[in-house]
């Protein structure tokens, strides 16, 4: 009696086994399918946002741009790299001392650069996660500098005034690059990547318009000279590879 009792209890303890063995292979093979068919490459109305991140860098995470790109199909997309800094800095040149008569001077420095990168991509086979890359991008940027120093001006009568000349510069870039890189995605529809290229770039600077404030020939009063000229200003042409320094971090939406 206590052998059947035995042989009952090692039955149904099979079979609860059995059971869970079943249910971690159904468990298992959902998985594997859902694995499976988990789409990580972008398919076609795809979209995504690109941010550069240099790990190795001072700066962890920097914002050399946004590119978006939008997939027309599985292995074709545009891309649109937009650039907007702004850069102003200040330096006292001289301290206020009243009763050495000196008056503060500043100069003060200032930059403005907007650039466009419209371009193509073409994505290769590659594998579930890694999508290779060629294509090419047009490089348009348009850069406004200011520069404004002040210098004291000591007239007649123990007067003194803050005279400076101030010059205003641009200059237009365009560029034109054929590139190629790859994605790798760590996640479903998050990825990292880099890119390199070869391009030929032309720097044309505009007119310097220069403003002078200084003392006046009778040295009682100020008197302004402005100016436009193209001095000290340099063209570049620029044949080469060109890499990009940063790791890429983008994410489909």
């Amino acid at each position: 009696m206590e052998h059947i009792c035995k042989t009952n209890n090692q039955q149904q303890i099979e079979k609860h086994m059995k059971r869970i063995a079943l249910a971690g292979t159904i468990l298992l093979a959902a998985l594997a399918t859902q694995d499976a068919q988990a789409q990580y490459r972008p398919e076609g109305a795809a979209k995504n946002l690109e941010l550069m991140v240099a790990p190795l860098g001072g700066t962890p995470v920097t914002m050399a741009g946004i590119k978006y790109r939008s997939f027309s199909s599985a292995n074709k997309a545009m891309r649109l790299g937009v650039f907007l800094g702004f850069d102003n800095k200040t330096t006292i040149l001289q301290d206020e001392d009243s009763k050495a008569k000196m008056l503060e001077l500043k100069k003060k420095e200032s930059s403005i650069t907007i650039g466009v990168q419209p371009g193509i991509e073409k994505h290769l086979a590659g594998t579930e996660r890694l999508s290779p890359y060629f294509g090419g991008y047009l490089d348009l940027s348009y850069t406004t500098k200011s520069k404004k120093e002040e210098t004291q001006l000591n007239l007649n009568d123990d007067k003194q005034e803050v005279g400076y000349t101030k010059t205003n510069s641009s200059s237009l870039g365009v560029g034109v690059n054929a590139v190629a890189g790859f994605d790798y995605y760590l996640a479903k529809s998050l990825y990292i990547g880099t890119e390199l290229g070869f391009g030929v770039a032309v720097t044309m600077p505009g007119k310097n318009k220069t403003e002078t404030v200084k003392a006046n020939d009778t040295n009682n009063g100020t008197t302004t000279d402005s100016s436009d000229g193209k001095k000290d200003n340099v063209s570049k042409f620029q044949v080469g590879p060109n890499v990009v320094g940063q790791l890429r971090l983008g994410w489909l939406f």
